[in-house]
């Protein structure tokens, strides 16, 4: 497997490019040979040229981390741009790397520069590369002894294979630990990272947007003009991830292997009655006691009823198909997406659990942490009510779900019960005085659920 990238040419790549312009191999099927003997002078000047051409975007192909091509669009109008590739390192040669380098600059002709036509011209020898420009769905349109013109429309580039679901707000922090982890991935299909940026406080969106820049082939920004609030960020990230498949990665939490997208695309790729895979994260904290549930040390299937139960998957960790295209209109209202979305998703096939450590959960600094305890325990109960009505028609899981709901139900009566608890906290003592009864509390929940939604 590889991790291919673009990134922009820079004139130092001229050190290392030079010597593909003298190599007559090469140029055997890429355009022309110079026909003189190209310096590191030469070659720098040359870049330092076409920089400064604003019909024209450059691109080094980087590949485990070394430059070993160019990729280009060049006479670039309002809606089309002319299409420019070779691999200059021969040992990199049909590995797949220039279809992936190639479906990069795609997307950010589409993505970032909005053109609606992407064209190009090669040698009707070159078999590899016509075959590479087809499976991105370019079509021949002209063609004579000499070279082929082929055409792509934009609005007909496939989707990626996977698409990486991120909502940020105020993630400055960690979000270059982030995203400097997922670029990693060393994979042999197509994935972009579409990201909900809802109006930080810090400069989150500032890093986004030089990400985008240092990897324009890899990143849809969705940059709201105001705070929109996690349910509809969430809503808005999932209906743009366009993806045969989706993986989640908050901005506070992190992958650790490089090949964790691979192994659980490939599995589900294999595996067609699974819809939902997931793994064994490394917890950060400070808790004496984990926060997670503890997963076991081998792999393990697991069905829609076993996660009825309890919710025993950390989101950080799943790869699963994009089984529908929007959410459901009651996740709207969910004050909780995550068990519901993995619900939701076990609802179309099995579940795999993998025992490898591959991510890593930030535990304490997200908004559900910061929520008292029974601000959580409310919003489970409501949370609960929508899986209630979905899931209503399966006994099992119903009945599943009605227990958690109602051990929630018990555990918010004792403490209503017990306004003197130790350990109550003053936030929660506070909330629970401005509620007469605990029966007005469910009254509240259920008056909620019917103004938010017909159920």
């Amino acid at each position: 497997m590889y991790n291919v990238l673009i990134r922009p040419l820079v004139k130092k790549d001229a050190l290392t490019s030079y010597q593909w312009r003298n190599d007559d191999e090469i140029w055997q099927f890429t355009g022309s040979k110079p026909n003189i003997t190209i310096t590191q002078e030469i070659e720098s000047e040359w870049i330092e040229k076409v920089l400064q051409d604003d019909s024209s975007k450059r691109f080094a192909i980087i590949c485990n981390e070394e430059y070993i091509g160019n990729v280009q669009l060049t006479n670039i109008n309002s809606d089309s741009a002319e299409f420019h590739i070779f691999i200059g390192e021969k040992d990199f040669w049909g590995k797949g790397i220039s279809q992936l380098a190639t479906y990069q600059i795609l997307y950010y002709a589409k993505e970032v520069l909005k053109l609606k036509e992407v064209y190009l011209f090669v040698k009707p020898e070159n078999i590899a590369a016509v075959k590479s420009y087809q499976n991105n769905n370019f079509v021949v349109t002209e063609q004579n002894t000499e070279q082929l013109k082929m055409s792509l429309l934009l609005s007909d580039l496939p989707n990626t294979t996977l698409s990486v679901f991120i909502m940020v707000y105020n993630h400055a922090e960690y979000l270059k630990e982030c995203i400097d982890n997922i670029l990693t991935q060393k994979t042999n299909f197509n994935y972009d990272i579409v990201i909900g940026e809802d109006c930080s406080k810090d400069n989150s969106r500032e890093i986004l947007l030089n990400y985008q820049k240092l990897y324009p082939g890899k990143f849809k920004l969705l940059l709201y003009p105001h705070n929109i609030g996690a349910i509809r960020n969430q809503n808005e990230v999932f209906k743009n991830c366009l993806g045969k498949y989706m993986a989640i990665c908050e901005g506070d939490d992190y992958w650790t292997d490089s090949l964790k997208l691979q192994k659980q695309v490939s599995f589900l790729e294999q595996n067609p009655e699974y819809s939902l895979t997931f793994h064994k994260i490394k917890e950060l904290s400070s808790r004496q006691q984990p926060f997670t549930v503890k997963n076991p040390d081998v792999e393990k299937t697991y069905t829609l009823e076993d996660l009825s139960k309890q919710n025993f998957i950390i989101t950080v960790s799943v790869v699963f198909k994009k089984n529908f295209d929007e959410m459901p209109k009651w996740m709207d209202y969910s004050p909780i997406g995550d068990y519901p979305l993995h619900m939701l998703n076990a609802s179309f096939g099995l579940i795999k659990y993998f025992p490898e450590e591959m991510a890593a959960y930030r535990v304490g600094s997200g908004i559900w942490s910061t929520k008292s305890r029974v601000d959580q325990m409310i919003n489970t109960m409501f949370s609960l009510s929508f899986l209630l009505v979905h899931f209503k028609e399966n006994r099992q899981v119903y009945e599943n779900l009605k227990y958690q709901y109602d051990n929630l139900k018990e555990g918010l009566t004792k403490i209503y019960e017990d306004k003197n608890s130790l350990e109550l906290k003053i936030k929660d003592y506070n909330y629970i005085e401005t509620i007469t009864s605990f029966g007005s509390l469910l009254k509240i929940l259920k008056i909620k659920i019917i103004k938010k939604i017909k159920i």
